[in-house]
């Protein structure tokens, strides 16, 4: 059913509160022009709207810009930085050492606390631009009709009913209903996503609910007119155009906590609270053993403290931060930090199709020539020195000799063209100026071999009919060769003068290109083999079916005939009585790198989704291609099917299919939201404008470096520089990386923080057990606890951020959003880890203090120091031994462990015990404490052969 358009008078006032909540497009493409002006502006085509009329417009709609609402302000973000679980934490943590008088671990966390808030304020304000890109398309300047005038105005002062002079080059500043195309083409890939510019007309399209990229009769506000010229009439101004949808999706997608976020705001949360009774419970206890309120309360505040890691924040943002760095060297730019870690939780991958999976340009594939098929392999370079380049186009190449016809099939293309193939002035690489298609055709015959410029000079252009839409075919005609100049041609070309018969000793040759059935209707003969033949119902099908087999592999496809004149004055009559020589058949061609990307992904399991407005034969065929339709019939669902669908509906179709086409902005939209709802953590890649939406509301947006917009970059978490699909998995492999890293840090600091506070709490209870005097309630003193707390976990969990990735890193399914941090065993090590510290020092501790030793407490310090950076080389892998990792592959760990050990040794050994409460140890005690700490190393290395043994043991089970 077609929507009928809304009369001017029911046209929304202009805004001045928040955005209008759905967008519903009126469907002008479905009205004659007419209609359209008689609805719109109610004036004629020449005489435009008068001033008063567009000045009480202007006021009623308001300004052709797009709106910003909701947008955070600095002081919104700096608050919300301030607010975060773990900032609040350390921010208390801060405020009860300056309680217990100690400024320097105060001044370390507040500088910790700064360092955070800082880098997440920068980035999530660099975050809040992506419609500042939007509003870059707006266009300054626009040639209207005022008053029967054609005059320049701003293009803010647009209204509906504005009539509009387009041409070439110029950027369309509003939606518009075409009135008038000559030869007009229109490029929209920013918007649809098809890279080849539109053929755009005048006339009515009558068939209901049209995809944006179909609507040939409208043209949308961002886009660029690349051919001829044209009328138009504004019928949509500001947020009511597509781009103001757009802006409008935008703005309506709320920013999410990432994976990492959520984790990390779950433990902060646990911890804080595990703190709390932590703290409780020493009271309590000491309370009840005779000691004195207040000095059980500095003992509280401590352990309090002593549960919180300090250093996480610091490790998480350093690990972020060089995990960027090394993304950087592999092209990928990371716009916000906490995208590094999400990188590696990713489990489908969203991709548009043009510009990601391809390489945005039109390219020949294959021609077919009297029943024979050549398949194009060969590629030009794109980064052909512009000396080499010359060569090649001024002939110094040999063209191939496939079957006799394609010589003259290429020929053909290169003259009955308008495009040029030149290096670019300032980077040398190969470029065409001009219509895509055309470019193709000459890049196709310098390819193979063909002298441009020796053919031009050989067969001078001397007549033409240009193309247009209702014709679609354009025709060249060109003087017969002098013998001087024939040289430049291929023998092929040069036999069709030899040849007797259809007037071929005529002076002038025509070439004509364009749309295969409207050839064939004025086709009477086909070239074969240096011969002209009649054609054949036999022949006319198998052209037909050949046409029809590559439209169905999502091919453009372009027919090339010619003929024999006597004049130079061409008309349509002269396109008559053709020869038809063979078809083009062309494409978007797949980048290279893609294909084996995918399949990595696939290993990952990673799940590669294309959604791109072109067409769904297009997509599929790509699909096909990269590996990501495993069946050559795979459904491809369009956006139509998708508004027919509820969301359970949607779910099944999901599951069934990767390939989504003729989408516009809210269907991309949709298909993340969908994803995500199903738990899966979405990356969406994109480079147009109408990527933006989905590419914010993805848990990832990853946009294209070279050929993305502004507005795409500015709405992503990560830029690819190279435009290369292949990047993302490299990215996502070191997201993984990050990830394993973190949780390393989280084992080392938890389970440290576990033991000092069991350590704390169990120290009393062999003393009552026994029923032997307790003269010391507490087993560390408060600064002791806070000093292991910033040197050990702080410094060691540093080095933990730098760990290199683990063998099979990328054969692993991805983390799963739903898992806590502690998941995969990791709670119950950390546990006994846990235990095994406060054990172990509580041991040595008691030993020494029924001995009657005096530096029992400073024998609990030291041991759980060491026991901490054996720990740390132990936590290096999961499963895999230090010996098999490689015990020096983290140089930087084993630094940090020397300062780590040298400030301890500065703690015992010099003044500084006397402001810790520590005595210096004996260097056999010293030993000692070094020994209990190796301890924990080998019991940890224990674990892992066992772990390593049950999974080898399940893997011969299912084998089996």
């Amino acid at each position: 059913m077609v929507i009928r358009p809304q009369s001017p008078t029911s046209y929304p006032a202009k805004e001045t509160g928040g955005l209008t909540n759905s967008f519903t497009p009126t469907a002008w493409y479905s009205l004659e022009g007419t209609e359209v002006q008689a609805i719109v502006a109610g004036t004629s085509l020449k005489n435009g709207l008068d001033q008063a009329e567009a000045a009480q417009r202007l006021e009623r709609y308001g300004p052709n810009e797009l709106v910003e609402h909701g947008a955070k302000g600095p002081l919104r973000i700096l608050w919300e930085q301030l607010s975060a679980i773990m900032v609040l934490i350390l921010l208390a943590a801060a405020g009860l050492s300056l309680f217990l008088g100690k400024l320097l671990e105060a001044g370390s966390i507040l500088a910790i606390v700064i360092l955070f808030v800082l880098l997440g304020f920068l980035q999530e304000y660099r975050a809040e631009k992506a419609i500042a890109a939007l509003k870059k398309l707006a266009v300054p300047n626009v040639r209207a009709y005022r008053d029967g005038i054609l005059t320049e105005i701003s293009a803010r002062e647009l209204v509906p009913g504005d009539h509009l002079l387009l041409e070439a080059g110029n950027v369309v500043p509003a939606d518009v209903r075409l009135l008038e195309s000559i030869n007009l083409r229109i490029q929209e890939a920013a918007l649809t996503g098809e890279s080849e510019p539109v053929e755009k007309t005048a006339q009515a399209l009558i068939t209901p609910d049209l995809p944006l990229s179909e609507r040939r009769n409208m043209a949308y506000m961002g886009t660029l007119v690349t051919y001829g010229r044209g009328m138009a009439l504004v019928v949509e101004t500001g947020m009511r155009t597509e781009l103001g949808n757009i802006a409008t999706l935008i703005q309506g997608v709320k920013a999410e906590m990432t994976p990492l976020q959520q984790r990390l705001d779950r433990l902060g949360k646990q911890l804080a609270l595990a703190g709390a009774l932590a703290a409780l419970l020493i009271i309590l206890i000491g309370l009840l053993a005779g000691e004195t309120f207040t000095d059980m309360i500095l003992t509280g505040i401590s352990l309090a403290v002593a549960v919180i890691p300090e250093g996480l924040p610091a490790v998480v943002t350093i690990t972020l931060a060089l995990g960027a760095q090394r993304m950087l060297k592999r092209n990928a730019l990371i716009r916000k930090l906490p995208a590094v870690e999400t990188l590696g939780s990713i489990t489908t991958i969203c991709s548009d199709k043009t510009g990601t999976l391809t390489e945005n340009r039109m390219k020949v594939v294959v021609l077919d020539v009297a029943g024979h098929r050549l398949e194009l392999t060969e590629s030009l370079k794109e980064d052909m020195p512009a000396a080499d380049l010359n060569k090649v186009v001024q002939g110094q190449g040999t063209l191939l000799r496939p079957p006799q016809a394609v010589s003259m099939l290429l020929v053909a293309g290169a003259l009955c063209n308008d495009a040029r193939l030149q290096p670019h002035k300032e980077t040398g690489q190969l470029h065409t100026l001009g219509d895509p298609t055309e470019g193709a055709l000459l890049v196709a015959a310098v390819e193979n071999g063909l002298a441009l410029e020796r053919v031009a000079v050989a067969l001078p252009r001397v007549g033409e009919l240009p193309f247009d839409s209702q014709r679609k075919r354009m025709t060249t005609v060109h003087a017969r060769p002098a013998l001087a100049s024939a040289n430049g041609l291929p023998r092929e070309v040069l036999a069709v003068w030899g040849s007797t018969g259809l007037s071929s000793h005529r002076p002038y040759l025509a070439f004509t290109k364009g749309a295969v059935d409207e050839l064939l209707e004025l086709t009477n003969y086909v070239w074969d083999a240096n011969k002209f033949r009649r054609i054949d119902e036999e022949q006319r099908s198998r052209i037909q079916a050949a046409n029809n087999q590559l439209a169905c592999s999502g091919m453009r496809v372009l027919g090339v005939a010619f003929r024999f004149l006597d004049h130079t004055a061409i008309s349509t009559e002269d396109e008559s009585d053709l020869i038809f020589v063979g078809l083009v058949g062309m494409i978007d061609p797949p980048r290279s790198e893609v294909k084996a990307a995918v399949q990595k992904c696939i290993k990952a399991g990673i799940r590669p989704v294309m959604i791109t407005g072109d067409h769904p034969l297009t997509a599929r065929y790509i699909a096909r291609q990269l590996g990501i339709a495993c069946a050559e019939d795979e459904r491809v669902v369009t956006g139509a099917e998708l508004d027919k669908l509820d969301e359970v509906q949607l779910d099944e179709v999901l599951a069934q299919t990767n390939i989504f086409a003729r989408v516009i902005p809210e269907h991309k939209l949709r298909i993340v939201q969908a994803l995500q709802k199903k738990g899966q953590v979405v990356a969406m890649t994109g480079d147009g404008v109408n990527d933006a939406p989905a590419l914010k509301k993805a848990d990832i947006g990853v946009a294209m470096g070279i050929t993305g917009t502004d507005v795409s970059k500015e709405a992503s978490d990560m830029v690819l520089r190279d435009d290369n699909f292949a990047t993302i998995v490299a990215a996502v492999e070191e997201g993984r990386v990050i990830y394993d890293n973190l949780r390393r840090f989280i084992n080392l600091s938890v389970a440290g923080n576990i033991g000092k506070v069991a350590l704390m709490l169990l120290w009393p209870l062999p003393f009552y057990l026994l029923g032997l005097p307790l003269e010391a309630t507490v087993a560390l003193l408060p600064l002791q606890l806070l000093w292991l707390n910033l040197m050990t976990d702080g410094l060691l969990g540093l080095s933990m951020g730098v760990e290199p990735a683990e063998k099979q890193v990328m054969q692993r399914p991805p983390h799963s959003p739903k898992e806590g941090i502690f998941s995969g065993g990791m709670g119950l090590h950390v546990s006994w880890v846990g235990l095994f510290i406060a054990l172990a020092a509580g041991v040595i501790g008691f030993i020494y203090y029924q001995s009657g030793s005096t530096y029992w407490q400073s024998m609990i310090f030291t041991t759980v120091a060491f026991l901490q950076v054996f720990q740390a080389l132990a936590t290096r892998s999961t499963y895999n031994s230090l010996f098999s990792i490689g015990i020096f592959t983290n140089r930087f760990m084993w630094g940090i462990i020397g300062l780590v050990s040298l400030l301890q040794l500065l703690a015992l050994y010099t003044p500084l015990r006397i402001f810790l409460g520590l005595a210096a140890l004996p260097l056999s005690d010293l030993l000692v404490c070094i020994g209990v700490g190796a301890s924990l190393f080998g019991a940890v290395e224990l674990e892992k052969i066992i772990l390593r043994g049950r999974n080898r043991l399940n893997l011969r089970q299912r084998n089996f």
